[in-house]
């Protein structure tokens, strides 16, 4: 039988990153679909590696299948 694919989680997190000229940093948040929250971390620090990173929650399954979300993808929200 063939192993079975890990299932895959919409996980958000938030980035935050200095604002050229502003006193308050700038706060995004990205959606990474992973088997785990760290390696949704990790995807979003390889794509803001200047940028504090921090788990904020996961998306409903119905929701990243309308997002069209693909294994490893990461994408801001």
């Amino acid at each position: 039988m063939p192993a079975k694919k890990p299932k895959q989680t919409a996980f958000t997190v938030a980035v935050s990153a200095p604002d050229i000229g502003s006193d308050a940093p700038a706060l995004r948040v990205y959606v990474a679909m992973a088997t785990d929250p760290l390696a949704a971390v990790a995807a979003v620090q390889a794509v803001a590696p200047e940028a504090a990173v921090e788990l904020s929650g996961t998306l409903s399954d119905r929701l990243a299948a309308r997002l069209k979300l693909r294994p490893g993808e990461v994408r801001p929200i």
